[in-house]
């Protein structure tokens, strides 16, 4: 497995990669039809535009055979929190993938990047009901607040955790 920065030629890994990491992860949790809506085409342009834009860093986790099985994007926090000025904003490993580590290397390479560019503190936002928010707990995170994430005007309880110093993450 190997990490590297995201292309644009990347986009439509990264939104197939997006649209499963949804579909298992939230299942039971937002509602099926949405998560049966969702479009690889959708989300490629999606992921496409961020890379454009350069809204933060985008990396992909590569295996050699399959291409991306993961990615991770974060840069500075979107909600202007002051003391977390980093955001971790997504996170996707394919499910096959899952528990071997893709994970924590994303984790730590977006983490080297936030390093050099000086930020200290990052924050990660995840559906309460999402299981895999115990991921973030065993990589330190501790427990900031709770808020609302609205899909489709559905509010969903979402959870806030933060590295006050991501340097643990290297």
């Amino acid at each position: 497995m190997h990490i590297r920065e995201a292309h644009l030629t990347d986009a439509a890994s990264i939104a197939r990669v997006y649209v499963n990491g949804w579909r298992t992860t939230y299942g039971g949790i937002i509602s099926q039809d949405y998560l049966d809506r969702m479009s690889y085409e959708h989300f490629e342009r999606h992921w496409a535009t961020i890379l454009v834009q350069k809204d933060g860093v985008l990396y992909v986790a590569e295996d050699e055979v399959l291409g991306v099985i993961g990615f991770i994007w974060g840069g500075p926090a979107h909600q202007g929190d002051v003391i977390y000025s980093a955001e971790l904003h997504a996170i996707y490993v394919d499910s096959r993938y899952r528990q071997h580590g893709a994970g924590r290397l994303l984790v730590r390479r977006l983490a080297q990047q936030l390093v050099q560019e000086h930020f200290q503190a990052m924050i990660v936002w995840v559906l309460a009901d999402n299981a895999s928010r115990r991921f973030y707990e065993r990589l330190g995170a501790q427990f900031l607040r709770t808020g609302p994430y609205y899909v489709e005007g559905v509010a969903y309880d979402d959870t806030a955790y933060g590295w006050p110093d991501i340097q643990v993450l290297l």
